[in-house]
């Protein structure tokens, strides 16, 4: 595809993108102006540039990074149109997708089969079919496939704004600042990779949730189950995650703050009851799948091979409940902190340490100016909470690598933010930048008056 074609099909996308988010009736349930939706959207843009930016660039071997390795394994698929229009449609539909021809193209792939998959579902050959499917679009050009991954991700993100807002008590700026302004959220979900996919659904899920819960009808939950099937099939782990902080939003509208936390309690109960006998119950052991994905993990980035920078130390699991629960600390340490100061060796991890370090210098503000919540309110940073504490348990046992990390806990990060702002006072710090604004006024008129 020459120079001009890529020019002019750029431009069309932008055009129809941008008219849908002018025009369309949804885009005007958030309350914000078509021009400040249409600067969202534009940093959606530039943010899934800056990841081929940092990849091609900061990386000596970047055909090997997840971005890179996912688009080339669409291209992979993509060629089979120019001799087999079907056999294209088999591999990205899934449909009769095991043909014995098929395994010219998946070979061509390179990441279509994983080297240990303990059984589950191979999520990779879910963002190789999404590449695939935007290279019919664009005929495989880089470029172009990122203007609609960043169209994909503003939708999630979009529709996460919305979900929250039913929680912010009109405060809009907390639902827009947690779903699109979040850096790492922003970074890594606006590209061609697991994350976007992952942020997409996840925000279509939560925002028809929280409107089914407040009133059903069938839409809804045809919605709802294809949505969850979206996150099931790009990350399953964090829709498992997911689900039983969504209980907290079907439970009935009587009970108080005690019976919020009591059944709460009994359904985490539950979950870690599952969890440690799923193989006696399901017939298939999580707790072993999830020791033997830490180990292959660890001696996959120590090999010379995969070894970088970023990898860490991680104490390994034994598929007994002593080791998991000693485990418990070092991985909500990792999850929530790292990469540490000593550790942000490049940009991208320097950003990530400052992004932690305002989570948690919001977190000691909020412990000194909380503010009382409704119960509604309640129940959110009830969800917010268990998806923390089950996602980032999971990530931060098993992933020895810093920049893995940081990609694998953006889906919790939006959750955690909007449950700080809005248990947050912040009329006396209005109050006191008001005085300062005013002090700062009136000093200025006095020298003129001089």
């Amino acid at each position: 595809m020459n120079l001009l074609t890529v020019i002019l099909l750029a431009f069309a996308f932008l055009s129809v993108f941008s008219f849908m988010i002018c025009r369309m009736k949804v885009f005007r349930r958030l309350g914000l102006a078509p021009k400040w939706l249409l600067v969202l959207f534009v940093t959606k843009i530039v943010a899934a540039y800056a990841i081929v930016g940092v990849y091609q660039f900061a990386y000596d071997d970047h055909q090997k990074s997840d971005v890179f390795k996912y688009y080339y394994g669409g291209l992979a698929l993509y060629s089979a149109m120019e001799e087999s229009p079907a056999d294209y449609f088999k591999m990205v539909s899934g449909i009769r997708a095991d043909e014995p021809q098929l395994e010219y193209y998946y070979d061509k792939a390179d990441h279509w089969y994983k080297a240990w998959n303990y059984g589950l579902l191979n999520d990779n050959r879910t963002v190789i079919r999404y590449n695939a499917l935007l290279d019919l679009f664009t005929q495989g050009n880089i470029w172009l496939n990122l203007i609609i991954s960043a169209f994909i991700a503003f939708c999630g993100a979009y529709f996460l704004a919305l979900a929250m807002l039913e929680f912010c008590n009109g405060k809009r700026w907390i639902a827009v600042v947690s779903a699109f302004l979040v850096p790492s959220v922003l970074f890594w979900s606006s590209g061609m990779m697991k994350e976007c996919l992952v942020m997409f659904s996840l925000g279509i899920l939560m925002f028809s949730w929280v409107s089914m819960c407040r009133k059903f009808n069938v839409l809804k939950l045809l919605i709802v189950i294809a949505s969850a099937w979206l996150l099931f099939l790009a990350k399953f782990y964090v829709l498992l995650a997911l689900l039983p902080g969504m209980v907290m939003f079907v439970l009935p509208s009587k009970f108080g703050a005690k019976k919020l936390l009591v059944s709460s309690a009994a359904v985490f109960a539950v979950i870690i009851t599952l969890f440690f006998f799923s193989g006696s119950i399901f017939g298939y052991d999580l707790v072993d799948t999830i020791v033997n994905k830490q180990h292959d993990f660890i001696n996959m980035v120590n090999t010379e091979a995969n070894y970088s920078g970023s990898n860490i130390e991680i104490q390994e699991l034994e598929p007994t409940f002593v080791s998991f629960v000693s485990c418990l600390v070092p991985a909500y340490v990792n999850s929530l902190f790292r990469p540490f100061v000593t550790e942000a060796n490049s940009l991208v991890k320097l950003v990530c340490c400052v992004e932690n370090i305002i989570f948690l210098l919001l977190f000691l503000y909020m412990s000194v100016r909380f503010k009382p919540i409704d119960e509604r309110q309640f129940r959110f940073v009830l969800f917010s909470l268990y998806f923390m504490l089950i996602l980032y348990a999971l990530i931060g046992m098993t992933t020895p690598n810093i920049g893995a990390l940081v990609r694998y806990k953006i889906p919790v990060m939006p959750f955690l933010l909007c449950s700080m702002l809005i248990c947050t006072n912040f009329e006396r710090l209005k109050k006191r930048l008001r005085i300062g604004e005013r002090k700062r006024s009136d000093l200025i008129n006095s020298q003129l008056n001089k």
